[in-house]
């Protein structure tokens, strides 16, 4: 293949209108791959598996004929579908895990038939993964977080979104993960998402907001569901500009109750086992608060689906407790809201802000 259409994923930054094809199989593409991209797989995932044992076990030659057996009785619908997608880009960008023959054969098969402006992402995926590593591991962020602080319940994310509304840039830590920082996790929202592929959304909504004097997020730990926040990052907050929400127990328990009662009212069975799942993952911590009767009841309690009353016991006998451990990490507060109407939060953190750009 000659190297005019062979690009990297920074030269292919530059490109206009790009896809991204992503010909691995659909359990790769599961795991990990750019974000945007369109899973197009050559192989099934049993067919891969078959052509990777004929390489260990017979020879190169045999798995790549193989490999041809499989893919040509595919080949004209494939061509199709990819000819379909490239219609609304004006370039396309085809990669596998390491850049080698998966892609390479789809390239020259999609020349074939006339598509131009086709070139093969060298390094295939796993360069793109160093590429993004390599970023994060040296990022230097050209604005200041503001970083929100507060109890688990007081309405953080819907806070963000209000505060993006308004026109400050927001970074949704736990959006990224897609796992909310409580005992329901990511009930309602699906599976979690990976490190490989957190790292990949971190990178773009950073570079998104390269250009953002303040951006704010929630106070979170450094795991964040199945994800780990890169290191810089956790610097980046702890330097940041903190500021405190407080709201009464009676608002963070309706607050709570409204971001989870849609899950629950679809399948309450399914939420409650879910629900029981992620209490009982941390039996030892909870039963260290409130004890043996008080775990028992509690599970009674999620059991019979009375969903209020879970909230209520897991705010004030295991969270508050834990957040008051941690809140004496940041005494440093910068702004500190007490108040249950997050409207009212959003305009005071907004003139907060803009007193900031004021004396600056």
């Amino acid at each position: 293949m000659s190297n005019r259409q062979l690009i990297t994923y920074q030269e292919s930054l530059n490109l206009d209108s790009t896809l991204y094809l992503d010909v691995r199989t659909p359990a790769e593409f599961e795991e990990s791959t750019i974000p945007g991209a369109i899973n197009i797989p050559i192989f099934t995932n049993e067919e891969r598996e078959q052509v990777g044992t004929t390489y260990t076990q017979d020879s190169p030659a045999q798995a790549r004929m193989l490999g041809v057996e499989l893919v040509a009785p595919k080949l004209p619908e494939l061509l199709k579908e990819i000819k379909s997608l490239t219609q609304d880009y004006k370039n396309t960008v085809v990669f596998c895990y390491r850049g080698g023959l998966r892609s390479e054969s789809i390239i020259s098969f999609c020349k074939l038939i006339g598509l131009s402006n086709i070139f093969k992402l060298e390094g295939g995926y796993k360069s793109y993964r160093h590429f993004i590593m390599d970023k994060l591991e040296n990022y230097s962020l050209n604005g200041q977080l503001l970083v929100i602080h507060g109890f688990t319940g007081t309405g953080k994310t819907e806070l963000l979104y209000k505060l993006q509304e308004q026109g400050l840039a927001i970074i949704d830590l736990e959006g990224l993960a897609n796992h909310r920082g409580s005992a329901f996790g990511s009930i309602g929202l699906g599976k979690p998402t990976n490190q490989k592929h957190f790292d990949s959304l971190l990178w773009e909504k950073l570079e998104e907001l390269s250009q953002a004097p303040l951006i704010a997020v929630e106070a979170e730990s450094k795991r964040i569901g199945m994800s780990v926040l890169p290191e810089f990052f956790l610097e980046e907050m702890n330097q940041g500009i903190h500021i405190l929400l407080q709201r009464s127990t009676e608002a963070r328990i309706e607050q709570i109750y409204s971001e989870y009662s849609q899950s629950y009212q679809q399948d309450k069975s399914a939420f409650i086992e879910r629900t029981l799942e992620s209490i009982k993952a941390v039996k030892k911590y909870i039963i260290q608060k409130i004890g043996k009767n008080g775990y028992n009841k509690l599970i009674e309690h999620c059991q019979q689906g009375r969903l209020r009353k879970v909230i209520e016991i897991l705010l004030t006998k295991y969270y508050d407790p834990m957040y008051n451990h941690s809140q004496q990490q940041h005494d440093d507060f910068s702004l500190i809201i007490q108040e249950d109407n997050l409207e009212k939060v959003t305009e005071e953190i907004m003139n907060f802000t803009a007193n900031l750009s004021n004396n600056q």
